[in-house]
């Protein structure tokens, strides 16, 4: 009776083991507002450190990517398309794809993790700092502008007014824009910010920081982002060194230099938060991720500089953020 009973107790364990192991690997949405390689990158740190948590490809998870070609009205339309999918999870990424995913995904019971996401309290996708919502937490991208700052101010000594663009119409830039203007506060600097709601009328609106301005420092925003050679070309042609709070390696002869805070790391975050929800925590109870010193970078562009008829200070020569 006894080893009858051990028989029994094996075949049982050994169709729970077969059935865990033909278990369908867990499939995860990523919806993006468009492809951009900033964007991208929070995309692949995400999969990376999925990867590193022992989430292997095909076999414990798989991956949809969508975007939405930063265009706002299809953003319904791919939303529609990723919750068709019946997801373990959505990753979505940027602040207007999350708003829109907070409110348009049906389902409430499929967890939704941000990233690339600026003020989510803000832009109300959580409730506070200390908690997700119900359905949504994830890995913020809040700038450090305090250290940015003191990082224009050791590249440019002597610096008084910065110029930086913004779309009054986004949660993202507003909140970078009182955030930015605390700071400038604080760092005695003086902020010109021109507002733009139209790709179209960039140059005409780095045009109009000619003689206003020391130097310009681009934000985390869209519009801009998807733009910043345009930024870049009209910025050289005033002679006014360009600063991105995103790295773009490609753009190092055109831009002076980077504070910027780091994609890949934002996806990171992200899926270190992933992880714990698909182990069994609620969103809720997970305190969206706030960058740390660790997650920006600094870099100085003595070819961007030379470009605008300037040179690196003596005191940076030596440095670790100058480029080669």
């Amino acid at each position: 009776m006894i080893h009858r009973m051990k028989r029994l107790v094996a075949a049982a364990a050994l169709v729970a083991f077969a059935g865990a192991a033909s278990a369908d690997p867990k499939l995860i949405e990523i919806a993006s507002f468009g492809e951009h390689p900033a964007l991208n990158e929070v995309a692949e740190g995400f999969k990376a450190r999925m990867a590193e948590l022992g989430y292997t490809e095909g076999k414990d998870v798989r991956y949809e990517f969508r975007h939405a070609n930063f265009d706002r009205t299809l953003v319904p339309q791919l939303l529609q398309q990723v919750e068709a999918q019946h997801p373990d999870m959505i990753f979505a990424i940027t602040t207007g794809l999350n708003q829109a995913a907070v409110r348009g995904i049906t389902n409430k019971s499929i967890p939704i993790v941000f990233g690339a996401v600026v003020d989510p309290v803000v832009a109300g996708i959580v409730p506070d700092w200390q908690h997700g919502s119900a359905w949504s937490t994830g890995a913020s991208m809040l700038p450090n502008f305090d250290a940015s700052f003191d990082y224009l101010k050791q590249v440019m000594p002597g610096i008084k007014k910065v110029g930086t663009l913004f779309n009054p119409g986004e949660d993202n830039d507003t909140s970078n824009m009182e955030l930015i203007q605390k700071a400038a506060a604080k760092a005695g600097l003086e902020i010109v910010a021109v507002p733009v709601d139209n790709a179209n009328d960039l140059p005409q609106r780095v045009q109009s920081f000619a003689g206003k301005v020391d130097a310009i420092f681009l934000i985390q925003s869209n519009i801009v982002q998807t733009s910043v050679p345009v930024v870049a070309q009209v910025a050289q042609r005033i002679r006014l060194p360009l600063f991105n709070s995103v790295f773009a390696p490609d753009l190092k002869g055109q831009l002076a230099g980077f504070h910027a805070i780091s994609y890949l790391k934002n996806g990171q975050h992200a899926a270190d938060i992933a992880d714990r929800i698909l182990k069994g925590e609620k969103s809720a109870d997970i305190a969206p991720y706030v960058p740390q010193t660790v997650d920006f970078e600094s870099y100085v562009s003595p070819e961007g500089l030379a470009a605008v008829g300037l040179t690196v200070p003596d005191a940076l020569k030596d440095s670790p953020w100058i480029l080669k």
